[in-house]
C-alpha cells in the first residue's frame, strides 16, 4: 500500500468539510466481540470481547461521494484498561465482494491518554466504496473500550476543484510571463498571430528560392 502525495493548496483547504458520525455505526462479524449500544449508563458506543487478543476489528461504511478526498480521521474514546486500546486505524476501498484494497493505514500505541481523540491523517482520494476499519488490543475480557463521535475531514469533489485550481494557478502563471515580458493579456493573442504570420511568410520566401 503506498498513499498517494498530494499538495492541497490553501484554497482548496478552505473548501474542507468535516462528516460527523457516533460509534453506533460501527459493525462487526467477530463473535468474539460484544458491542454495547448507548444507553442511560453509557452514552457512548461500549466494545467489549469475550475473549482477549490483539486484532478485534470492527468496521464502518463512509457515506463519501466519489473524488472527494479525506485529508482527517478523528476518533474519540475511553478506555478502562491500562492494556487494551486502540492500535491500528485503516481505510478500505472496495468494489467487487471477493477483494479489497488497503489505501490507509496508520499503527498507535497503548502510551494515549485513557480518554483522548485519535487522530490519523490521510491523503485518500474517494473512487470506490470506503470502510473505515478500526483494530483494537484487548488484554482483558474485563475491559472496555467505549467510542463516541467520528469525524471524518474531507474535501469534497476534490478531483475536479483541484483540475480547476490547477488551470487557474496555469493561467496566472502565463499572465506573470506576460507582464514580466511587457505583454498585456489584451495584446496577447495579436502577438502569438503576429508571430505565426512571420513565420509563415519566411516559408513562403523560401520554398520561392
Amino acid at each position: 500500500m503506498s498513499e498517494q502525495k498530494i499538495h492541497i493548496t490553501r484554497k482548496l483547504l478552505s473548501k474542507r468539510k468535516s462528516l460527523l458520525m457516533h460509534g453506533v455505526g460501527f459493525v462487526t462479524g467477530d463473535p468474539t466481540i460484544e458491542l454495547s449500544y448507548p444507553f442511560t449508563l453509557h452514552p457512548g458506543m461500549q466494545v467489549t470481547v469475550t475473549e482477549p487478543g490483539d486484532s478485534k476489528w470492527i468496521y464502518m461504511m463512509l457515506p463519501l461521494e466519489m473524488g472527494s478526498l479525506i485529508t482527517d480521521i478523528k476518533i474519540a474514546h475511553h478506555r478502562t484498561g491500562l492494556n487494551s486500546y486502540i492500535s491500528l486505524i485503516r481505510l478500505i476501498e472496495q468494489r467487487e465482494p471477493i477483494s479489497a484494497t488497503v489505501v490507509h493505514n496508520e499503527k498507535f500505541n497503548n502510551n494515549m491518554p485513557s480518554t483522548c481523540v485519535i487522530s490519523s491523517g490521510c491523503n485518500v482520494i474517494v473512487s470506490k466504496s470506503i470502510l473505515l476499519k478500526v483494530c483494537m488490543n484487548f488484554a482483558s475480557k474485563d475491559d472496555i473500550i467505549e467510542i463516541g463521535s467520528v469525524e471524518i475531514r474531507y474535501i469534497p469533489t476534490y478531483a475536479t476543484l483541484s483540475s480547476i485550481d490547477k488551470n487557474e494557478r496555469i493561467e496566472e502563471e502565463q499572465e506573470q510571463i506576460f507582464k514580466f515580458n511587457g505583454i498585456s493579456k489584451e495584446t496577447e493573442k495579436p502577438f502569438l498571430l503576429e508571430l505565426f504570420s512571420q513565420r509563415k511568410k519566411k516559408t513562403i520566401l523560401t520554398s520561392k528560392k
